[in-house]
């Protein structure tokens, strides 16, 4: 006997991985290769991020008690090998690409929590600007987004934030 309760975990697996690859397309033409060695953006460092034009969070956000990435957050970048980057925003892990024109994306994903708590898929796509050898301490523009999810009984409950953000490197 099939309940369904399967199908609401696989729309929101499908919605996730769509979504990384939308937002991972559009980058491989902007930017090139990952493959940019020293050409990479020096992206590395302190970023605490300062959200613009913040609506506040959506009704269905609320409903999931999803808490709202708070004005100074320190998003942490660092390269591992050439345009690779880690780095974690909220103590979440992130990993992603820098290009050499200095457009960058970052995504995460928490741990689950095993109390069958909101599902969290994190990313950040930005442009670097700045940097030591122009005299400036590097500064960043672009977009946080967080989708969040949770299965209760047969339903996923889910909510889409996308707020623009700048941050100046500490």
């Amino acid at each position: 006997m099939t309940s369904g309760r399967f199908a609401p975990v696989a729309a929101v697996a499908t919605t996730v991985v769509s979504g990384a690859l939308l937002l991972l397309a559009p980058s491989c033409k902007e930017g090139g290769s990952a493959e940019c060695g020293d050409a990479c953006a020096p992206v590395e460092g302190t970023y605490p991020l300062t959200f613009r034009d913040d609506a506040g969070l959506p009704a269905e956000c609320v409903n999931l008690n999803v808490q709202a990435v708070a004005d100074g957050e320190p998003l942490v970048i660092q390269r591992a090998d050439g345009g690779i980057l880690t780095g974690s925003l909220t103590k979440v892990a992130l990993t992603g690409q820098v290009y050499a024109s200095g457009g960058l994306i970052l995504t995460g994903t928490p741990p689950p929590s095993s109390d069958g708590g909101v599902s969290t898929f994190l990313s950040l796509t930005a442009t670097f600007t700045g940097g030591p050898e122009d005299g400036g301490g590097g500064a960043l523009s672009g977009t946080f987004t967080g989708q969040y999810s949770r299965i209760q009984g047969t339903n996923a409950l889910r909510c889409t934030v996308a707020r623009p953000f700048t941050a100046t490197r500490q």
